[in-house]
């Protein structure tokens, strides 16, 4: 009887997995060498900030601008600079200069210069006043006084060429109730100046001639108001009270 000779073991097997072998440990040694990326120096260096630059608010220069020469412009022209005389009643009241000469209806004076009844050296010549003839009507006295001028004045407007082409008058529009107390208790900004114009007025006396400072003491056709006014002081009220005054615009800027 024949015995069959028995098989050769296969090196197949063997050699699979040695190659499988080698293939993970290239891959895992390819892994762990560094890379081979090239690396590159930043000129200049980025700088971290840990917290972002302040900024601050900057006002739109045009628009200021604008609202100071519209200021100007209608202050400038709020009082006629003439040589004539100024006619005054109480139809008529009137913003005048230091050196306007005015002329009442019904009195003995042909012309009064202002510079001259005010007698005051230490006001600039550049003033303006507010000059009202007193009449029955002035039942609130120099406060309602001073508050009128200011609200029909400046409520009328002046028509002024080349300053604001958008608009046919410059005018600031106060409220009636301006001059009341803030919801805070304090004074308005309107009554804090009827205040300090009510102390600071000067009443002059037809009959008398003579120059008075007692607020309390007004009497109808009897006597001339003249209100003193600085030009800032009026460029402030139109500014607060102007029909262009809105809320400024403002941008941001990064400062260093």
């Amino acid at each position: 009887m024949t015995i069959a000779a028995s098989a050769k073991p296969s090196l197949v097997p063997a050699i699979m997995a040695l190659l499988v072998l080698i293939l993970f440990g290239y891959i895992l040694f390819s892994d762990l060498k560094p890379s081979s990326n090239t690396e590159h120096d930043i000129n200049p260096p980025i700088e971290i900030i840990d917290a972002p630059p302040p900024l601050t608010i900057i006002t739109e220069p045009d628009d200021l601008l604008k609202k100071e020469q519209e200021a100007d412009a209608f202050v400038s022209q709020l009082a006629i600079a003439t040589t004539e005389p100024i006619l005054v009643n109480e139809d008529n009241n009137q913003f005048v200069r230091h050196d306007s000469v005015i002329t009442l209806p019904n009195t003995d004076e042909e012309a009064l210069a202002i510079k001259d009844i005010i007698q005051d050296d230490s006001i600039a010549d550049n003033a303006l006043f507010y000059v009202h003839s007193v009449t029955d009507k002035d039942v609130q006295g120099l406060w309602g006084i001073v508050q009128a001028g200011l609200i029909n004045k400046f409520r009328q407007g002046l028509r002024i060429d080349g300053v604001s082409p958008n608009k046919d008058m410059l005018q600031a529009v106060i409220p009636a109730n301006a001059d009341e107390q803030l919801p805070s208790g304090l004074s308005s900004f309107l009554g804090n100046v009827l205040s300090n114009k009510v102390d600071s007025s000067y009443i002059y006396n037809l009959n008398t001639k003579k120059m008075g400072r007692d607020s309390n003491l007004i009497h109808p056709g009897q006597q001339l108001v003249v209100i003193h006014f600085s030009p800032e002081e009026l460029k402030q009220i139109y500014q607060f009270f102007s029909e262009q005054r809105n809320q400024d615009i403002e941008t941001f800027a990064i400062t260093d």
